[in-house]
């Protein structure tokens, strides 16, 4: 009796320890194409294979994502090089972890798009005119850093809002606005002229990345390493048969109806260090506009998910 007991609390405590050993992670994301991989790779057990529980967390607006990371209720988000600039710049310790979307100009998702009834037609129309962003985020960047390759300068006008500045293109109200996919792409399906896109390119200026607290990179390195393995996996499977994503692509990334049959899925590509050249284009860019007051270095707003 005394050692089928033992036995019972033997095989109880191992139940019990191969529990604790499964780390949750809970990721931020946002209605935009760059979290398939994310979504994928805990629909499909991914995560679950390396030991990891991963919880996604939907929001709705940049705003409320970063205040649930600063807040300590999600560990992760799906973000942009520029928001980690500034946020490191304010005093959090927050660190880019992998390279999401943007490693090459095909990747890009904003474009620069002029009113159905404007008489811009190629960028080089586009000097002096005026143009719809939102200032101190990586719209306003997109539009500077497209622009400067052809010497162009404009007018900026505030518009906020992404629905506002579509339907302010739409009706005319602005002459020319900048917009991300898949809404670049519904204002070209509803009478807008598509001037110029960072897929246009011949190098990539925008790019998306996966982040997380510095306490949580700390303390949980290894799985934090087998997260980026996991998700490696799902980005191979999802750009081996994309065809079987699509619905929940389509689904995530709030891809219009009217558009959702020809919309194109990106090729993903996998997990790894945000490089450098990358980064100090988004950090010299803040530095002249005078949005950051204090050397952010590489070294310590970028890590490493190799070491």
């Amino acid at each position: 009796m005394r050692w089928t007991l033992a036995i019972l609390l033997t095989i109880s405590l191992l139940l019990l320890g191969c529990a604790s050993h499964e780390t949750k992670i809970r990721v931020g994301i946002l209605p935009i194409e760059d979290a398939l991989p994310v979504v994928v790779g805990v629909e499909e057990g991914v995560f679950k294979k390396y030991g990891l529980e991963v919880e996604v967390v939907n929001f709705n607006s940049a705003l409320e994502r970063d205040a649930a990371l600063l807040a300590g209720e999600v560990d992760a988000v799906i973000t942009d090089p520029l928001a980690i600039i500034l946020l490191r710049n304010q005093g959090y310790d927050v660190r880019i972890t992998s390279l999401c979307l943007g490693k090459t100009p095909e990747e890009g998702v904003f474009a620069i798009l002029a009113a159905p009834n404007s008489d811009i037609w190629k960028v080089e129309d586009l000097e002096g005119r005026q143009i719809a962003i939102s200032s101190n985020t990586i719209i306003e960047y997109v539009t500077d850093m497209i622009l400067s390759k052809y010497g162009i300068t404009y007018e900026k006008v505030e518009v906020k809002q992404i629905p506002t500045r579509l339907r302010m293109l739409l009706d005319g109200k602005v002459e020319a606005a900048t917009l991300p996919e898949p809404l670049a792409s519904f204002a070209v399906s509803k009478g807008a002229r598509l001037i110029v896109s960072d897929a246009m390119l011949d190098e990539s200026v925008t790019q998306t990345v996966i982040a997380f607290r510095g306490e949580v990179v700390d303390k949980n390195k290894d799985a934090i390493r087998k997260l980026f393995k996991a998700y490696a996996e799902a980005v191979k499977e999802i750009n081996s048969n994309p065809e079987k994503y699509r619905k929940k692509f389509i689904e995530i990334a709030r891809v219009p109806e009217e558009i959702s049959e020809s919309y194109k899925m990106p090729k993903y590509p996998e997990p790894e260090k945000f490089p450098e050249e990358f980064y100090l284009k988004y950090l010299n860019w803040a530095y002249r506009k005078g949005l950051i007051s204090k050397e952010i270095p590489y070294e310590e707003a970028v890590y490493d998910i190799g070491q």
